[in-house]
């Protein structure tokens, strides 16, 4: 995902950097190096889905499905 890929899914998504770092369980700054570039895949890869599968979920029960995934 490049960093104009990120952030049309961010504003595809509606969602701030800090709704990304929230959502996706990762550092306050990891969106930030999304945008420049430096991003880590497998949250890329779940980023780019939502967007291609549309998906509005709760964010409260996102946050908890990738929670059961990392464990």
């Amino acid at each position: 995902m490049t960093p104009r890929e990120y952030e049309a899914a961010r504003t595809a998504l509606g969602w701030t950097h800090a709704q990304v770092a929230e959502t996706l369980g990762v550092g306050d700054r990891t969106p930030y190096r999304y945008a420049s570039g430096e991003i880590p895949e497998p949250a890329a890869r779940l980023l780019r889905l939502l967007v291609l599968l549309r998906l509005t979920i709760d964010q409260g029960k996102f946050k908890k499905l990738v929670e059961e995934l990392r464990a």
